[in-house]
């Protein structure tokens, strides 16, 4: 029996790098795990695997920059039982190295459309199928948001924007019982990466992380998976609204928030004691969740 028997996990991105190594690792803990992303061919191969590793998983073609096939996937994924527990943000785009004025606008809108917009449709038709107790997670990055960069000013302020979201959205959701969380990781070893450094091996991936991340080394995409299963399954302590910046070990640290966040924090604790005291008055006899706002607790497994 795995912890996540019965639970639907849709992760966008899903056919590569991070989304790829996460949509295992959920099929691993017997997750019904439903992929998404452009290339059908890649994601029904994938799909394939898992399922002949004895998991569940289903490849769903959608392109998160379209808000109708965005919610065409929550639609399948929620199936009969109208139900959808966990919901991986993980489609992104990188774009083009740059500085200002030298990316075209069509580069900086596909950024826009894909990174902000994809995130925001996921968590818009996501919550249409949750259930107090379910989770929506969005992949940041440390770029745009721990470290400025000069040569990725769109990307990173789209990376921003997610983390923004991310902490309004866990405010907006929490009288819903549904957690919002974020990650950031450092340089991750995925195609993105490759590509960033023209495809010159893993050599050149490793000088990449070795001249930003705290700890000078890539992150296996597998640790970075391992986190966001752990968030899902509530094993990794935080609150809703947190963003768990990842390094390789995996080191996982919380962004640090400002003194609004904090208010933001307070707020989401105590709306939560208030709604969770009105069910009771109300006759909704319940166990107080699991996860507190103010601190998960890991579950035993």
């Amino acid at each position: 029996m795995g912890s996540f028997d019965d639970r639907v996990v849709v992760v966008t991105g899903g056919a590569t790098g991070i989304g790829l190594a996460s949509a295992r690792r959920f099929a691993a803990e017997g997750a019904t795990v439903v992929m998404a992303g452009r290339d059908a061919t890649r994601g029904e191969g994938v799909a394939e695997l898992i399922r002949g590793s004895n998991g569940r998983a289903t490849f769903v073609t959608t392109d998160v920059t379209d808000d109708s096939q965005v919610a065409a996937l929550a639609q399948q994924a929620a199936g009969e039982r109208d139900v959808i527990d966990v919901w991986f943000n993980n489609a992104g785009v990188e774009g083009e190295i740059g500085g200002v004025g030298e990316l075209d606008d069509l580069t900086v809108c596909h950024m826009l459309d894909t990174n902000v917009k994809g995130v925001y449709s996921g968590m818009r038709y996501a919550v249409e199928h949750m259930r107090a107790g379910g989770m929506i997670i969005n992949n940041a990055s440390f770029v745009g948001t721990l470290m400025q960069m000069p040569v990725a000013i769109a990307y990173g302020g789209t990376k921003a924007a997610v983390v923004s979201m991310t902490r309004a959205a866990a405010l907006a959701l929490v009288d819903q019982g549904i957690d919002v969380v974020g990650i950031a990781p450092w340089i991750v070893d995925t195609p993105m990466i490759d590509r960033l450094t023209g495809g010159q091996g893993p050599e050149a991936r490793a000088g990449f992380a070795a001249q930003f991340t705290p700890g000078g080394k890539l992150t296996p995409r597998e640790e970075v998976a391992d986190v966001v299963v752990g968030l899902a399954d509530r094993t990794t302590s935080y609150r809703s609204g947190d963003v768990l910046v990842i390094d390789a070990g995996p080191s996982v640290t919380i962004m640090q928030v400002t003194g609004l966040d904090r208010a933001a924090h307070a707020f989401i604790e105590s709306t939560a004691q208030i709604h969770w005291e009105a069910r009771q008055r109300h006759g909704r006899r319940e166990a107080k969740r699991d996860v507190s706002f103010s601190q998960s607790q890991p579950r035993e497994r």
